[in-house]
């Protein structure tokens, strides 16, 4: 088999992709976006995302390089960036939607379908760079793709700071929904969704980076970028990040339970974990958004969205497995 890379497009689109989750989950937490629409610090932020986005999709299509015509199987990683691609379409439609709306309709704090968009561009252009960084790190680990030992670990490092991205910006329009309502039971749907992104974003990622500890490490991305915004921007109270304890968790009984189950079985097992700790896997956000209870139906329904999460997740891997490498996928595993 031979393989066209386009690792440095990935990279460099996942730095742009980063920073448009970054943006998501200042403004969810500040509510800036209600500020100065073109100069916010948010705003330049955003802006600057969707440059590096534009930039790295360019470079990757643009680059002819291809594998050798004399291999029976090659493979060009490009499902990604054109992924990415739709994503980043949908995000400057939205946008500029967006930017109207703001302009000449005053809808004050109010979710409009411009702003569902923008999550749903901003998660489709995650969603690229990370097929295409998982398959070059799939590469990478399987010697079908020799680079410096530098690169594989910069591979590593972006797909953990990408998948806590996917995480963040999912759970950053929950929250902001979340502040808009005052409906307790709207308030628990959430916290059900919450419950489910958890595993929906951990349990894919722990496939392409099987690691010990690798969801411990994507938790303490999420958990650092949240103690950051919260702590230091808004002067929150100093508190300890015990979200990432649940991560950690996951990861340990994955290891303790490995060889008594079938692989996807113990992952279904221990994503569990996940709903049964929410109130520590989102804190300090459930302090202030959701009510402590330990009442039977609704732990039910948490535990049971971790379940839902993962289930989809593994679903999700296994489709976008066969999907964008077909026939490749029997020289790889």
């Amino acid at each position: 088999m031979s393989y066209a890379s386009r690792n440095e497009s990935y990279l460099l689109g996942s730095t742009g992709s980063i920073i448009l989750g970054l943006a998501s989950g200042w403004g969810a937490y500040s509510q800036t976006l209600s500020a100065d629409l073109w100069w916010s610090p948010v705003h330049l932020m955003f802006y600057s995302g969707i440059a590096i986005v534009i930039a790295a999709i360019c470079r990757g299509l643009r680059d002819q390089s291809r594998p050798p015509i004399l291999s029976p199987v090659h493979f060009v990683n490009l499902a990604g960036l054109k992924l990415a691609a739709v994503g980043l379409g949908i995000q400057i439609i939205a946008g500029i939607w967006n930017e109207i709306a703001n302009h000449f309709i005053n809808l004050g704090s109010s979710i409009t379908l411009a702003n569902a968009l923008l999550v749903i561009g901003m998660l489709t252009i995650d969603l690229g760079m990370l097929v295409g960084l998982s398959i070059e790190y799939g590469m990478m680990k399987r010697n079908l793709l020799v680079v410096h030992g530098w690169k594989v670990l910069m591979t590593f490092v972006f797909l953990v700071v990408g998948f806590a991205s996917v995480w963040l910006t999912t759970i950053s329009s929950y929250i902001f929904t979340a502040q808009l309502s005052y409906s307790v039971a709207d308030r628990w749907m959430l916290a059900m969704l919450m419950s489910i992104t958890a595993t929906l974003v951990l349990v894919p990622a722990k496939k392409v980076l099987p690691n010990p500890g690798s969801a411990g490490l994507i938790s303490g991305a999420f958990n650092a970028f949240a103690f950051v915004v919260l702590v230091v921007y808004l002067r929150h109270t100093p508190y300890v990040p015990i979200g990432i304890l649940s991560a950690f968790g996951f990861d340990l009984l994955l290891v303790l339970i490995d060889g008594r189950f079938k692989r996807n079985q113990a992952t279904l097992i221990t994503s569990a974990i996940f709903g049964s700790l929410f109130y520590v896997t989102y804190y300090p956000y459930t302090i202030n958004l959701f009510p402590w209870t330990i009442y039977p139906s609704v732990m039910a329904s948490l535990i049971m969205g971790s379940l839902i999460g993962a289930t989809i997740g593994m679903k999700i891997y296994s489709a976008f497995s066969i999907g964008v490498l077909g026939d490749t996928l029997e020289y790889v595993r």
